[in-house]
C-alpha cells in the first residue's frame, strides 16, 4: 500500500486516492527534505548559503555543522519523529538546527520567538515535545522560560541553547558541534530510514479558531512546495533572497529561505529589522528578491535611503499587499504573495501585467493546485468576478489538523477541498486566471503577516476587572496592513484599561505581545445585525470611518 509506513497518532495522512493522484500520476517523489538539502549542500559546497548581520556560512559548513548537531541530538537519545519546540530568532543557527532535525528525522514544532506561556505550554503538551531549542537574548530570558515550560510538560526531556552560550550546565549548539566526529555523525545520519510520506514539520495555523492548530507537513510534499515556489520565481544559484520574516514561519520556510537553498542561492536572515540594519544588509548582500513591509517602505521614503541602496539587480519586491507602493518607492517590480500554512501558495510574477501584480495575489505556484471560488457555506462554484470563499486542494495542501477531529470535519468539502475562510474572486487578465483578495470569513487580524485570533485575545482580556465585554476587530494600518482595535464595554464603575495597561495584563496572562490590541474604543453597546446580534463588520466600518476622519482632521491641522 502507498503512503506512510508508521503513522503517528493524531496525524491525518493523504488518502489512497490522493496518493494515486499526486504520487503515482503526479509530481510528488520519494524524496525527503533531508535528502534534498544534503544534495544541494554537496552540489554547491563553496557558495554562500546563509548570511546575516553576524556573518555568513557556506553550503559545506552548513552541511558539516548540521551533521554534527544531528549527531549530538541522537547522542542525547532523541529518536525519529520526536518533536522539538523551536523558539529561536532569525539567525544562521536556526537554519543549521532545522536542517539537523531533518537529518536526524526529528520534527521541528515551528513556534515563534514571540510566543509565550499561553501558546508554548499548550503546543508543547499537545504535541508531546521532547526538546526545547532556545537562544540567549537580551530582552527575554528564554532559558528560564523553557525551564518553566518543562516543569509542566511531562514529555519534555531536553533543553538546548541553539544561539549563544548560556549557563554551563545547559548544552549549547556550538559546543555540541565541536564535540562530534563529523564522519561518525554522517554515518549515523545515512543509516536512518527516512519516510518521504512522514511528517517533516509541525507548522502552526493562524489561530482562526482559538489557539493555533498544529499543521503536519509531510517531507515529500513540503519539499515539492519549496521546489514549485523556486521554479515559479526562477530561483537559481545567483538568487539572493531577503525577506525579514520569522525563518521558522511557513512563509519564509516554504517560499524564501529553504527553497533558495535547494537552488544553490543565498538566503539573508536577520533578527534585527530596524532600518539601518536592513539597509546595510541590502547594501552588502544585494538581494535579487526582497521582502518589504509598508513600515520599511515608509522608512526608506522618509530617510531618503533609496539612492543609497543597490536595487538594479532586484527581480521582485515581495509583499502581501504593497506591490504598488513597493514599485513606486523602489522602482523594482512589486509582486504579491499569498500563502496558507495549510498549503496553497500564490504568487504574482515580475513578468505579469501591472493589473495582476497590483490588484491580485497572483496564481498558484503549481499546475496541480486546484482552486475554486464558492458561495460561503456551500460547495456551489461561482463564476469569475463574483466574490466567494476560496477552497483549494493540491499535492502540498494538508489533509487535516493534528489531533483535531472536530475542526477537521468543518475544514474540508465533501471532495477534499480545504475551506480557507478567505473571500476571493477569480479574475481573467490576458487570458490567465488570477485571484483577488476581498476579505475574510475568519475572525482574525493580520498584523504584518502574523495572524491574531480575536476570540483568543477576547477570552483572556475579559478577565480584566475593567472589561465588561470586549470585541476585537481589524483596523486598517499603513505600516502593518492591519492592527487590532478593541471595542470595550466597561465593567460597572471599574476604569477601562488603556492600551498599555491592557497589554501588560495580557502579557502577564501568557499571551504574546504582538497579539495585544493597539487601540481601545470605549462603547456603551455594540451595533447589531438585522437579527439582533453584535456585528463585527459594523465595528470594523466604524473604526475605519474614525481613522479616516482623524486623518482628515490632522491634515487640516
Amino acid at each position: 500500500m502507498l503512503g506512510v509506513k508508521n503513522p503517528l497518532p493524531g496525524v491525518v495522512y493523504p488518502t489512497q486516492e490522493a496518493l494515486e493522484r499526486y504520487f503515482v500520476n503526479g509530481p510528488l517523489q520519494e524524496e525527503t527534505l533531508a535528502e534534498g538539502m544534503m544534495a544541494a549542500m554537496a552540489k554547491w559546497p563553496d557558495r554562500t548559503a546563509i548570511s546575516s548581520p553576524e556573518g555568513e556560512i557556506t553550503y559545506a559548513q552548513l552541511d558539516h555543522d548540521s551533521d554534527c548537531f544531528a549527531g549530538a541530538l541522537m547522542d542525547m537519545g532523541l529518536q525519529p519523529q520526536d518533536r522539538v519546540v523551536f523558539q529561536v530568532v532569525n539567525s544562521i543557527e536556526i537554519v543549521v538546527a532545522v536542517i539537523a532535525c531533518w537529518k536526524a528525522d526529528l520534527i521541528p514544532l515551528c513556534t515563534l520567538a514571540a510566543h509565550r506561556d499561553s501558546e508554548i505550554s499548550y503546543l508543547a503538551n499537545h504535541s508531546g515535545a521532547k526538546a526545547h531549542f532556545v537562544g540567549i537574548e537580551e530582552r527575554f530570558d528564554f532559558v528560564d522560560f523553557a525551564k518553566q515550560i518543562a516543569a509542566k510538560t511531562p514529555s519534555m526531556e531536553h533543553l538546548v541553547i541553539v544561539r549563544g552560550e548560556g549557563p554551563e550546565d545547559i548544552p549549547n549548539m556550538a559546543k555540541l558541534i565541536a564535540s562530534q566526529d563529523r564522519e561518525a555523525a554522517r554515518a549515523r545520519i545515512d543509516s536512518i530510514e527516512r519516510d518521504p510520506f512522514q511528517v517533516a514539520a509541525f507548522q502552526l495555523s493562524g489561530g482562526t479558531t482559538s489557539i493555533s492548530k498544529i499543521i503536519p507537513r509531510m517531507s515529500n510534499e513540503y519539499i515539492y512546495n519549496m521546489r514549485a515556489t523556486g521554479e515559479w520565481l526562477d530561483y537559481n544559484e545567483n538568487t539572493v533572497t531577503f525577506m525579514p520574516l520569522q525563518t521558522i514561519h511557513n512563509a519564509a520556510m516554504a517560499c524564501v529561505v529553504f527553497p533558495v537553498l535547494l537552488f544553490g542561492g543565498e538566503a539573508v536572515v536577520t533578527a534585527v529589522v530596524e532600518p539601518m540594519t536592513v539597509f546595510q544588509l541590502i547594501q552588502q548582500r544585494k538581494p535579487t528578491y526582497l521582502g518589504m513591509m509598508p513600515a520599511a517602505l515608509s522608512g526608506i521614503q522618509k530617510s531618503g535611503a533609496k539612492d543609497m541602496l543597490p536595487l538594479a539587480q532586484v527581480d521582485g519586491i515581495i509583499s502581501t499587499a504593497a506591490a504598488r507602493q513597493s514599485e513606486a518607492v523602489l522602482g523594482a517590480k512589486g509582486i504579491h504573495l499569498f500563502g496558507m500554512t495549510e498549503g496553497l501558495i500564490c504568487f504574482a510574477k515580475p513578468t505579469d501585467p501591472e493589473e495582476a501584480r497590483f490588484n491580485t495575489i497572483g496564481r498558484p505556484v503549481s499546475e496541480w493546485d486546484e482552486v475554486r471560488i464558492v458561495e460561503p457555506g456551500t460547495e456551489r462554484e461561482l463564476p469569475p468576478g463574483e466574490t466567494g470563499e476560496m477552497i483549494s486542494r493540491g499535492p502540498y495542501t494538508f489533509f487535516g489538523y493534528y489531533d483535531s477531529e472536530e475542526r477537521n470535519r468543518e475544514a474540508f468539502t465533501s471532495d477534499g477541498f480545504y475551506r480557507s475562510g478567505d473571500l476571493m474572486a477569480a479574475r481573467i487578465i490576458d487570458g490567465d486566471t488570477y485571484y483577488s483578495f476581498e476579505g475574510r470569513l475568519k475572525d482574525v487580524v493580520s498584523r504584518g503577516g502574523e495572524k491574531i485570533n480575536c476570540e483568543e485575545v477576547e477570552r483572556v482580556a475579559a478577565r480584566h476587572p475593567g472589561v465588561g465585554d470586549i470585541m476585537i476587530v481589524a483596523m486598517p494600518d499603513p505600516d502593518y496592513e492591519e492592527r487590532a482595535c478593541a471595542f470595550v464595554i466597561p465593567a460597572g464603575n471599574a476604569p477601562v484599561p488603556d492600551v498599555k495597561e491592557l497589554m501588560e495584563f495580557l502579557v502577564e496572562e501568557g499571551l504574546a505581545k504582538y497579539k495585544c490590541p493597539e487601540r481601545i474604543e470605549v462603547i456603551e453597546a455594540y451595533p447589531l445585525t438585522a437579527s439582533g446580534k453584535p456585528s463585527k463588520p459594523l465595528l470594523r466600518a466604524q473604526i475605519t470611518e474614525t481613522l479616516e476622519r482623524e486623518a482628515k482632521e490632522n491634515a487640516i491641522a
